[in-house]
């Protein structure tokens, strides 16, 4: 059996399976890709936080948007649409940050990246990229736009079976952040993320 090592990255708790060269090894508060959503989460909830607008765009894949249990503030899970156990194909950790502004996000960035690349011996790290981006409701993941006043910016590393690890922060303009309606939308916010995907969401989200 392979030999667990537990790390915490900037109160990110983390699990990563030694030598780990699948996807399927990196768990975020013990849950992975391919694990049952309904392991942790009822499917009443499941439901009730699916993002109906996104998920008519993107008719394969459902996703939802749960509460946190722990350090993550929230929980973005993907799975594909009329699945009945609710297969994990997409996780992503999302902690809300307060006053985060480009020294903060690069900080943890780095630091979380340098840490990451120490144990995924067989992941291919890439550059770091920096995107302006405008907040769009009807998205969940934010597009590059010449226009936006925010700011994203993110590392990957590709695994060995072809799954992706994004780690993101999200530094959103101050009007952006304090929009006032009824349903909060994570996107306004500014976020620090870890994103989990599988080979088949990540090749679907590309293409």
């Amino acid at each position: 059996m392979k030999k667990s090592l537990w790390i915490v990255i900037l109160s990110l708790l983390v699990s990563i399976s030694a030598y780990a060269d699948n996807i399927k090894d990196i768990e975020i508060e013990s849950m992975k890709i391919g694990d049952s959503a309904l392991d942790y989460f009822t499917e009443s909830k499941l439901e009730d936080g699916e993002l109906d607008w996104f998920n008519y765009s993107y008719k394969e894949y459902a996703h939802t948007l749960v509460s946190g249990k722990g350090v993550y503030d929230w929980f973005q899970i993907s799975y594909k649409s009329y699945d009945d156990n609710f297969i994990i194909e997409g996780l992503v950790g999302i902690i809300v940050k307060k006053k985060y502004d480009d020294y903060k996000c690069n900080k943890e960035l780095d630091t979380t990246a340098l840490d990451i690349s120490k144990l995924l011996k067989n992941t291919q790290q890439g550059k770091k990229q920096l995107y302006k981006v405008i907040y769009n409701p009807s998205e969940v993941f934010q597009k590059p736009s010449p226009s936006g006043k925010g700011i994203l910016t993110s590392i990957s590393f590709d695994l060995k079976d072809e799954g992706k690890i994004i780690l993101s922060c999200y530094n959103m303009d101050d009007a952006t952040n304090q929009i006032d309606s009824p349903i909060k939308d994570i996107n306004q916010f500014d976020t620090f993320r870890i994103d989990l995907r599988s080979k088949a969401l990540k090749y679907y989200l590309e293409n």
